[in-house]
């Protein structure tokens, strides 16, 4: 059995909570691997008193969370959000680079910028063009390629969580396939450090609604997959379950090529001492 660290989300408890009541709970808990994400709210010393903390931390998309809410979208076609994003994604490298944190991964783009938020996502407007898509991801290799400049100067790296694709969402989003993530990979410029953070619930969902196979996805992406938020759903909507037994999830965390990757748990629990039961399960299951 490895010992192989997992990570626990701020997200994991879904009620927002001051940063530092969250974190000295997780801690009080003995889970000393934290990602920093959703689900928090910052105080005028949050950032100051994370910074002191004798833990390991990763840090998700969203974070820190601005003063002023925007939505993070590198594809955006308006060019305000879109250099809202860069220069977003550009502070919390620094952050990260402050905190000896090794990568920061950020959600894959929108190709339409959201207007409202539904059940379990986004609420997206349909494209007004059907050449949008294509348009979308030039934006985003273009606002990648940036974030990805950066992060090689402060020695760091970038990783793209897969898109998360219900029925609703169709047409609306990039990197859910494969194909989408290999063209990425094509079209930015070489030597980048940019990997893929392999979300398994985004890819449980967007299997099922797009028609192809998981594991298919992962045999093709493997060499850039570096990392893994972990949860489950029905394949219909991203509902952030635990894992359960038998799960298709135990056997891809067992792929000799992932062993050694970080495990960041994303399912969603009523309080810490669930969360902690999870864990110590998974890890029983060879995590």
């Amino acid at each position: 059995m490895l010992d192989r660290p997992i990570f626990v989300s701020t997200s994991c408890i879904a009620a927002p909570q001051l940063l530092e009541g969250r974190v000295s709970e997780f801690l009080d808990y003995g889970l000393n691997h934290i990602e920093l994400g959703a689900g928090v709210i910052l105080g005028k010393n949050s950032l100051s008193w994370i910074k002191a903390q004798k833990c390991r931390f990763l840090i998700h998309n969203y974070f820190p969370p601005p003063s002023e809410p925007f939505v993070l979208n590198l594809a955006s076609s308006n060019a305000d959000i879109r250099s809202q994003s860069i220069n977003f994604v550009g502070g919390t490298l620094q952050l990260c680079a402050q905190m000896s944190i090794p990568f920061y991964s950020v959600h894959a783009g929108f190709i339409t910028d959201p207007v409202g938020f539904g059940a379990t996502g986004f609420i997206l407007p349909y494209p007004d063009s059907p050449d949008a898509p294509r348009q979308a991801m030039a934006r985003y290799v273009h606002s990648l390629a940036i974030c990805a400049a950066e992060a090689k100067r402060l020695g760091l790296c970038v990783l793209v969580e897969n898109n998360v694709c219900s029925q609703d969402l169709i047409g609306k989003l990039l990197l859910q396939r494969a194909e989408e993530f290999e063209e990425l990979f094509r079209m930015l410029p070489a030597r980048l450090p940019i990997g893929i953070l392999l979300d398994t619930g985004h890819l449980n969902v967007s299997a099922r609604t797009l028609g192809f196979d998981a594991m298919d996805f992962v045999h093709t992406l493997a060499p850039y997959v570096m990392a893994f938020h972990v949860h489950e759903n029905d394949g219909v909507s991203d509902t952030h379950q635990p894992v359960q037994e038998g799960s298709w999830i135990l056997e891809l965390l067992k792929m000799k090529q992932f062993e050694r990757l970080p495990v960041v748990l994303e399912a969603r629990f009523d309080n810490v001492s669930s969360i902690v039961q999870h864990v110590n399960w998974l890890k029983g299951e060879g995590y």
